[in-house]
C-alpha cells in the first residue's frame, strides 16, 4: 500500500503531521534532491506534496525518472511561509466552523 509523505518548512509541518501525515521538514532553499533519490529507491509513496519553492530546486533528471514510472506523485503545494495575516486567517477559520457545525465561532486569545 502506498503512502502519503508531506515536504514542508518546519513551520509548517505540525498542521500536517496533526493531521496524522507523515512529514519530512526542510528548511527553506534546502536541496531535497537527496530526499526525493532515496524515496525513489526506497518505494513505499505513492504520493508526495511538497513545496513549491523546494520543487524549483530539483535536479530534471530525478523529475524525469518519476515522470517515466510515474510513482510516486508529486503534487505541489504553497503554505504560507509566515502568519503576518492572522486576522485573516482567523476570519477563514471561523467561517469553516461555522460552515462545518452550523454555529458561529468567535475566536480569542
Amino acid at each position: 500500500m502506498s503512502k502519503l509523505l508531506i515536504i514542508t518548512y518546519p513551520d509548517t509541518s505540525l498542521g500536517f503531521k496533526l493531521a496524522g501525515v507523515e512529514v519530512k521538514k526542510v528548511e527553506e532553499g534546502e536541496n531535497i534532491t537527496a530526499i526525493l533519490n532515496d524515496i525513489i529507491k526506497n518505494g513505499g509513496y505513492g504520493l508526495l506534496a511538497v513545496e513549491e519553492g523546494l520543487l524549483a530546486k530539483i535536479d530534471e533528471g530525478i523529475l524525469k525518472r518519476i515522470r517515466k514510472t510515474g510513482i510516486p506523485v508529486i503534487v505541489p503545494i504553497d503554505t504560507p511561509k509566515s502568519w503576518h495575516g492572522e486576522m485573516e486567517m482567523e476570519s477563514y477559520i471561523a467561517r469553516l466552523i461555522r460552515r462545518a457545525i452550523g454555529y458561529q465561532v468567535k475566536i480569542k486569545r
